[in-house]
């Protein structure tokens, strides 16, 4: 560490941030960094840039971006741990350790917790030399819509023709209507804070963090979804469709509703699913755990848990907490709520 500089993230060393990344394979877009970083709804990243004083090269970065957090009934600001590289003439010299560990010290002030979904090649490090708890498994759960995406995968079965899955649409209730809208209501927040008095840990997701979230992510195209029963507000979905891991796939990337009210997420899944389907998606894939209120809807909707084995790719799912006030609550799966709203990655 002697010969590296260590410098913050601000719109200075972007540049340094984004080439680093670049030279490494793996090209930032500026925007969704200024998204990612500087605009969150808590304004706020914590991150470290270390540069060779000698070549001026950018060696290594740590990032934290912040959320804010519900730990019980207390609202706080947490982290997503993301955009860890090394560059490669520098690996195997403790970096990533050393830069988490540095970062960890600055956040420790101000922000309560970390959390993100490390790939399989740095879980080990976050378990054993960063405290994380790990969470594992991360829920995974599958609706296959056609059989060439998983046919053509295993050798002696690709010469099986392709077959849909699931050919017709899901029948919804009349009772309820759905309107699609880029916009969230008010009400969303009502709704929000009665559905996760279920459980203690979870990203805070009210307007703020919905709007920033899907509305003004660059780049992307989710759709929302909103139910209601006559003129009352009753829940929404996100989804999204991409063209990833050699097929089109389907995201189910939140839901949320009344709970008092067990038809709604029916509706809303559903729905979802249709739109879909006539995009000719090969699959549609969801984060939910085992004990989260959604998780009966996604079973009885024909949603599979997916085996780890056969996943495309290896991520896993853990967190640490800066507080010890908070250290068993949050190294505890049970009490977290997750969807594919909290990852950065979809």
């Amino acid at each position: 560490m002697e010969n590296l500089i260590i410098k913050d993230l601000d719109n200075d060393t972007l540049v340094d941030f984004m080439d680093c990344f670049e030279k490494n394979g793996n090209k930032k877009k500026i925007e969704n960094l200024r998204w990612q970083f500087f605009n969150n709804t808590e304004k706020k990243s914590v991150v470290d840039i270390a540069k060779d004083k000698t070549t001026g090269k950018t060696a290594a970065i740590y990032a934290l971006a912040c959320v804010k957090f519900k730990i019980n009934n207390d609202l706080v600001i947490g982290s997503q741990s993301l955009d860890t590289i090394t560059d490669v003439d520098y690996r195997g010299t403790g970096l990533f350790i050393n830069l988490a560990n540095d970062v960890y010290e600055k956040a420790k002030a101000s922000v309560t917790l970390v959390y993100g979904f490390p790939n399989g090649n740095s879980v080990k490090g976050f378990k054993k030399r960063l405290k994380w708890q790990v969470l594992d498994p991360l829920p995974f759960l599958i609706k296959p819509l056609r059989s060439k995406y998983f046919t053509r995968k295993i050798k002696y079965l690709k010469f099986l023709p392709d077959v849909n899955l699931s050919p017709f649409k899901s029948a919804l209730n009349k009772d309820y209507k759905i309107k699609e809208s880029n916009d969230f209501p008010e009400k969303v927040n009502d709704l929000w804070a009665e559905f996760s008095k279920k459980f203690k840990v979870s990203v805070h997701r009210d307007t703020a963090y919905l709007n920033w979230r899907f509305l003004q992510k660059p780049n992307e195209n989710y759709k929302i979804a909103h139910c209601y029963n006559l003129d009352t507000y009753v829940g929404y979905i996100i989804y999204t469709v991409k063209e990833k891991h050699g097929g089109k796939i389907g995201y189910i990337m939140d839901m949320v509703y009344d709970l008092t009210d067990q038809n709604v997420p029916t509706v809303l899944l559903r729905h979802a699913t249709n739109k879909i389907k006539e995009e000719k998606a090969d699959c549609i894939l969801s984060w939910c755990l085992e004990h989260s209120p959604n998780y009966p809807v996604y079973k009885k909707e024909r949603f599979f848990d997916f085996p780890e084995k056969l996943r495309p790719i290896e991520l896993h799912f853990g967190a640490r907490s800066f507080k010890p006030e908070y250290e068993e609550v949050i190294a505890n799966r049970d009490n977290w709520f997750i969807s594919y709203a909290d990852s950065d990655t979809v």
